[in-house]
């Protein structure tokens, strides 16, 4: 969430978290730059994002070198705006109705 979206407790807790664990404050930098490279679609940004955690000590170091491993398929989800969302909708859809027909309710 945004800043202003915040409770007034959340804001304190959040100031306090941040006095006591500085990293943190990397991490919601680096989490919150990772949410906009979807909105911005913005090719080369994702390896710049990659590079800039890779370099922090925010905690992200892992996350980092593993979407290195399949860039090209992250680097086209990020600048893309197509999606398989809707295929997948559809396969969720006939496996519910599916396990209702063989009796399982899950």
């Amino acid at each position: 969430m945004e800043p202003n979206e915040l409770k007034a407790d959340d804001m304190d807790f959040l100031k306090l978290l941040f006095e006591k664990y500085p990293q943190m404050k990397k991490m919601e930098k680096s989490v919150k730059g990772f949410k906009n490279l979807f909105k911005d679609k913005k090719d080369g940004m994702l390896k710049a994002w990659i590079e800039e955690v890779l370099e922090s000590d925010c905690g992200l170091n892992n996350f980092g070198k593993n979407l290195l491993k399949d860039y090209d398929a992250v680097n086209n989800a990020v600048i893309t705006s197509i999606s398989n969302g809707q295929v997948k909708g559809q396969g969720n859809r006939i496996k519910t109705i599916k396990r209702k027909m063989y009796g399982h309710q899950k």
